[in-house]
């Protein structure tokens, strides 16, 4: 039996191998050479020149949330639908964090859930793009400028999304990627920050490592100019930096980023033509302008469904294709017991979501597949 899998890196073994070993070999395995050139290229990629690479998107969120001002007593309006690593930081730094409900088509925060939970405290709105889908961001970063708030975006799932023909880092103070095992382009473990205004990126190379910006102190390849006794720290920082280990891989496998995209959005597309024949799921609704990255693809079941949801899931995995749910919500958690609300949107969400496979290792022929055993499946459990 096939099995079709929901995740799967994208990593050509020989390439990376040969990347590591001149790492090894070079004796310089923390933040150097390969760190700046993979910055240079996902500068590119990004189309912008205020990107710092961090050992996780949980660091980049760190980072931004920091940047924004966040501490002891400030609110941030934020999703629930979402991995913990988004909402872990904001406790972190001191901030209280305001759940906002999502639209339950779309798995996100919409305009008017975001302003239904402002508060006078509320110093930033966090943002997420569940499965790589875009939510009504230009609204939102309009709300935001006008009442003084930051906006963050946590891109994880997103790489290389677009809101109006812009890359969606256009859209925010803050964007933080992911190029963890299971994403688009990984490192092995790995994130970026972008930001929109180059004060705030001339921090957060500061606040990275230490309160040091490192880059300066260096040559354009990454090596010291020399000893560095007498340079002050003005800045609280982290230890946030890539390392040459983790960049060496992402420089083996960049140039396949796009082209791993457009597989991912492809079907993704031959999906949601099958889907549009069923009456008992829908594909997450679309905002017009988005053109997400497809990172997974979401279906929405029918309401009288729901109950059904973890018996079609383990069905339809028994059968090969390893479905999930990806994320659990938040607030359910007893870390974020403070937090506890009622969030309708959310858990109506989340009890009718299923997450499929759309990845660039899939064809065309496996997403029929895929397809025609999930609807063989419902209906074998509903009928």
């Amino acid at each position: 039996m096939k099995e079709y899998h929901l995740f799967k890196p994208m990593i050509d073994v020989e390439a990376s191998a040969n990347e590591i070993v001149g790492v090894i070999k070079s004796g310089f395995i923390n933040e150097g050479l390969q760190v700046v050139e993979l910055t240079r290229r996902i500068q590119d990629i990004l189309d912008t020149d205020q990107v710092i690479l961090v050992n996780s998107c949980t660091s980049a969120l760190t980072l931004a949330l920091k940047l924004a001002g966040i501490g002891h007593g400030d609110d941030v309006v934020t999703t629930s639908m979402t991995c913990v690593a988004t909402n872990m930081p904001i406790k972190h730094v001191g901030g209280n964090i305001v759940w906002a409900d999502v639209n339950p088509m779309t798995g996100m925060l919409t305009p008017d859930t975001i302003c239904a939970a402002l508060t006078d405290k509320t110093k930033a709105v966090l943002v997420v793009l569940w499965a790589g889908n875009c939510p009504q961001i230009k609204e939102i970063y309009d709300i935001c400028k006008e009442k003084e708030i930051k906006l963050i975006i946590d891109a994880a799932h997103g790489f290389l999304a677009e809101f109006d023909g812009e890359q969606i880092h256009r859209f925010s103070d803050y964007t933080c990627y992911s190029f963890q095992a299971i994403k688009h382009f990984t490192t092995g473990d790995g994130g970026a920050l972008v930001c929109n205004s180059e004060d705030d990126f001339l921090k957060s190379k500061k606040m990275k490592w230490f309160g040091l910006d490192r880059d300066r102190a260096k040559d354009e390849k990454g090596n010291w100019k020399g000893q560095q006794w007498d340079v002050d720290i003005d800045t609280y920082g982290y230890k946030f930096n890539m390392n040459n280990i983790s960049a060496a891989i992402g420089l083996a496998n960049i140039d396949k980023a796009r082209e791993a995209l457009g597989i991912h959005r492809e079907n993704a597309s031959h999906l949601d033509s099958m889907f549009s024949g069923v009456d008992f799921a829908n594909p997450l609704q679309k905002v017009p302008g988005e053109n997400g990255s497809s990172w997974v693809y979401t279906v929405i079941l029918d309401n009288g469904l729901a109950i059904h949801r973890d018996k079609i899931l383990e069905r339809v995995n028994a059968e090969g294709v390893k479905a999930g749910v990806v994320h659990v919500p938040n607030h359910h958690y007893t870390c974020f017991k403070e937090e506890m609300v009622n969030l309708p949107g959310v858990d109506l969400f989340f009890s009718r979501q299923i997450s499929l496979p759309c990845g660039w290792w899939l064809s065309k022929e496996d997403m029929f597949e895929i397809f025609s055993i999930f609807t063989r499946c419902v209906r074998e459990i509903c009928d």
